[in-house]
């Protein structure tokens, strides 16, 4: 081992100098003779680097209610921010229905243009009911342009928009 091509960046150890050097020296140790002694030194080192060690990730089972069907289910999945969570029926379900408010298809400034031709809702931070649009016509970091119910083209901050399903 040289000290010139080891680096500590993958090492679970604090990143202090005496962390460091006993690294380095279980390392030594390691790589020495095996005796007795430098036996002793592997296994002290190797029992600190085992308590000083990430504990591995759990998966932990929470219940969850789905958006499509409202029936609780439990998931050991991991927990995702801005999802509307599905149980596995309707994940799986071939089931298409016409209605935007009950689908699970969120819109976002990257992916709007692979959904502008179909009718999407638009929910707005503060209101209850959504804005029906017949198709989203641009999707910007300051703005969203649709074509409401009506045919007219509006357009909205897109502070306001809290999110856009088709």
């Amino acid at each position: 081992m040289t000290t010139a091509r080891f680096s500590h960046s993958q090492c679970p150890h604090p990143s202090t100098k005496a962390a460091r050097a006993a690294c380095r020296a279980a390392l030594r140790a390691a790589a020495a003779p095996a005796d007795t002694a430098s036996k002793a030194k592997v296994a002290v080192a190797a029992s600190a680097a085992a308590e000083t060690a990430p504990a591995a990730a759990v998966a932990v089972a929470r219940e969850e209610t789905c958006t499509k069907c409202s029936e609780a289910y439990v998931t050991t999945a991991p927990e995702v921010i801005d999802v509307d969570p599905l149980c596995d029926d309707c994940t799986t379900s071939d089931v298409v229905t016409n209605d935007a408010a009950t689908s699970s298809v969120e819109i976002t400034t990257d992916t709007w243009r692979e959904h502008k031709d179909k009718p999407a809702s638009i929910y707005v931070v503060g209101v209850e009911e959504s804005i029906a649009a017949q198709s989203i016509t641009g999707y910007s970091i300051k703005f969203l342009q649709f074509t409401d119910s009506d045919g007219k083209r509006q357009r909205i901050a897109a502070t306001t928009v809290e999110r856009v399903t088709v």
